[in-house]
């Protein structure tokens, strides 16, 4: 029982240890793979080949790739590749927006395009105000409902649903009675997508007005409590100068 318990605790850190491998190893694939480092390579090896041939250039550019994986080990590098990494997941976000969003149409590319540039300085100003409120994904279900809206629309185009009358009468002796089911069901369904398409636009905008709302109270700066305490603290001064001066004109 003692051997099986100190394997089982010899066990424990290997997780963490291979965790932390898989990280280095990551960070060392993007300061070799940085534009930085590729450019520099390929100087280096040019500068090789002129001065040394073939095996110039070589050793140029193991070298440089050498110094650039070393150099995955410092702290500012490490967060220099994060924050590569980040933009460029923000950047095939925004695509993929993008993409999904171009069936709804330019009124609603645009809307997003100001709730996204909202968004934006919202981060910069208070990024833990956009992560509390979850503001990309906000701008995720923007898209989604947008695309919504927009397919429903489109089904009441394929559909024809203008060609519909209102209300079919009960007695129609032109229609069989097969079609008027089939025509009070395509009216149903019109109906059932004008009502979604009318809750799907008050989600959207409601969107829209959070949006802003958070853009307002990250933008209007804090009251400082200290202004009342500023002012009382002169207006005592005033009236200090004041009782002295009037103990000295008595």
């Amino acid at each position: 029982m003692q051997r099986l318990a100190s394997h089982s605790l010899v066990s424990l850190p290997s997780t963490p240890v291979v965790v932390s491998r898989a990280a280095g190893l990551a960070y060392v694939g993007g300061a070799v793979g940085s534009p930085i480092c590729v450019a520099v390579a390929v100087f280096a090896a040019c500068v090789g080949l002129g001065y040394a041939g073939a095996v110039g250039a070589i050793v140029a550019m193991l070298t440089v790739i050498g110094v650039a994986a070393s150099m995955a080990r410092y702290g500012f590098v490490r967060r220099h590749l994060d924050r590569q990494a980040q933009l460029r997941d923000r950047a095939r976000r925004e695509t993929g927006r993008l993409k999904v969003l171009r069936p709804a149409g330019p009124v609603r590319q645009q809307q997003y395009i100001e709730l996204r540039n909202l968004v934006e300085e919202v981060e910069k100003a208070d990024a833990a105000e956009a992560a509390r409120y979850e503001l990309q994904d906000l701008l995720d279900h923007f898209v989604k409902l947008a695309v919504s809206q927009q397919r429903c629309l489109d089904a009441l185009r394929l559909a024809g649903s203008h060609d519909l009358p209102q209300a079919i009468p009960i007695s129609d002796a032109q229609r069989s009675k097969r079609r008027r089911e089939i025509m009070l069901r395509r009216m149903r369904h019109r109906e059932e997508c004008l009502a979604r398409i009318d809750r799907i636009s008050d989600e959207l905008e409601a969107i829209d007005e959070l949006v802003r709302l958070v853009a307002q109270r990250v933008a209007c700066p804090p009251l400082d409590g200290d202004l009342d305490r500023e002012i009382e603290r002169r207006l005592w001064e005033l009236d200090e100068v004041d009782a002295a001066l009037d103990q000295l004109s008595a």
